[in-house]
């Protein structure tokens, strides 16, 4: 039996960050054309859950997001993110985070080294399209280096961004009034 409860959870200055899993009561199965999703659910090769990422500050939950109907060998697998960043951070080093490639490429679906107009890419879109303009000798695109993705780490992503708007938000909207005795 697989056990529900926090899979992450850290404190930055500002912020205590819990990810964890709740039961999920409503589990939508109708894409299980083989049922064998839903016979490793009963035999607990599976686990149903639903993701939720809440951020509070100062005892006060001011972000929250959820994912349900998960469906995972473990919240290990769910939690995929330390791969996948490692990946993430290898390609970005490796390849820049923007490349100029030839618009006329033999393939044009199909991007190789070659097609690259230098050999390591930009930071930013804006760095790229700039270098490009004063270098580019042909016709170019830009492209983002591929990336995996993680539905762990996006809500961890998201619901910090969100927190930190919110807290932006109130600091600007909120004034006291100092008393004086």
């Amino acid at each position: 039996m697989h056990k529900l409860g926090t899979m992450r959870e850290f404190k930055t200055q500002n912020f205590h960050v819990v990810v964890d899993a709740v039961e999920e009561t409503d589990i939508d199965l109708s894409w299980d054309e083989t049922g064998e999703t839903r016979r490793g659910l009963e035999d607990g090769t599976f686990i149903a859950f639903i993701a939720r990422a809440r951020v509070f500050f100062r005892g006060l939950e001011v972000a929250s997001d959820y994912l349900g109907g998960c469906v995972y060998k473990s919240l290990d697998a769910f939690e995929d993110h330390r791969e996948c960043g490692k990946q993430n951070r290898a390609n970005l080093k490796r390849e820049g985070h923007f490349q100029v490639y030839r618009k006329a490429r033999p393939y044009p679906s199909c991007l190789s080294t070659s097609d690259k107009l230098r050999k390591r890419g930009f930071a930013t879109r804006e760095r790229a399209d700039a270098w490009a303009k004063a270098n580019a000798k042909e016709a170019y695109d830009i492209f983002e280096t591929g990336k995996c993705g993680s539905y762990f780490h996006d809500m961890i992503r998201t619901v910090c961004a969100e927190a930190r708007q919110r807290i932006r938000g109130i600091q600007e909207t909120v004034r006291v009034r100092e008393v004086r005795h």
